[in-house]
């Protein structure tokens, strides 16, 4: 397992790469801020806003897109990069909290289909895309710590 996983120091590179993509996200959507800069012609396979467009250059503000590729690169670069002292134990936590993470998020789409409506749901949606890394990272940090203070 663990020779799949990244080099332990890629892992201070995902934090800052998290922090500041949480920042891009909080300006765009929590202040709504566009900032001009990112008003550019961008290719894309697909497009439907008013009408259905394939395969053709677009004007679009992509503070949205940088915001969530910099989340899902920091966080593939935190839950999968190697601890500094991997071992058979390390590895034994993170398949387990890979597969509670992975229970986790389906309760929490199952509870999203029961409870919420509307566009809301396309904003769960949109969470989902990040839900999973988060629940990885945060259940394997608090196993690590559970059998660091055990050991």
């Amino acid at each position: 397992m663990s020779k799949y996983l990244l080099n332990y120091k890629l892992k201070f590179v995902g934090l800052p790469l998290l922090i500041l993509s949480f920042f891009l996200a909080i300006i765009r959507f929590y202040f709504g801020i566009k900032p001009n800069i990112f008003d550019t012609k961008v290719f894309a396979i697909y497009s439907y806003y008013f009408e259905k467009k394939y395969f053709v250059v677009i004007e679009n503000h992509i503070s949205e897109e940088i915001a969530g590729v910099l989340a899902l690169t920091g966080l593939f670069l935190v839950a999968f990069s190697k601890e500094k002292n991997e071992n058979d134990k390390i590895v034994s936590l993170r398949n387990n909290s890979m597969k509670l993470s992975f229970i986790a998020n389906y309760i929490f789409l199952i509870l999203s289909f029961v409870f919420v409506y509307g566009f809301a749901f396309l904003d769960i949606m949109i969470i989902n895309i990040f839900s999973q890394l988060v629940f990885f990272i945060i259940i394997f940090r608090i196993s690590v710590l559970i059998n660091n203070r055990k050991t």
